[in-house]
């Protein structure tokens, strides 16, 4: 499974990255390579069934706590 993951992915940035290399989109290249790591990253720990933190939790502690911020 694993394998196909990373195959998936290769082939994801060999079709994307040559192009953003080509036209000299260098923003364009970093925000893509961020997002892909992010993505595989998250991808690898659901296949290896490791729990994953949910963003959620901590967007309401930023909101609530920090922020004041409630909603009724």
């Amino acid at each position: 499974m694993i394998v196909l993951l990373s195959a998936g992915f290769v082939i994801l940035v060999l079709m994307e990255g040559p192009g953003l290399i080509r036209e000299k989109s260098w923003r364009e290249l970093v925000a893509y390579s961020v997002l892909m790591s992010v993505a595989f990253a998250v991808s690898l720990l659901h296949i290896l069934h490791i729990e994953i933190p949910n963003p959620v939790r901590d967007t309401q502690y930023l909101v609530q706590g920090l922020l004041r911020l409630s909603y009724r």
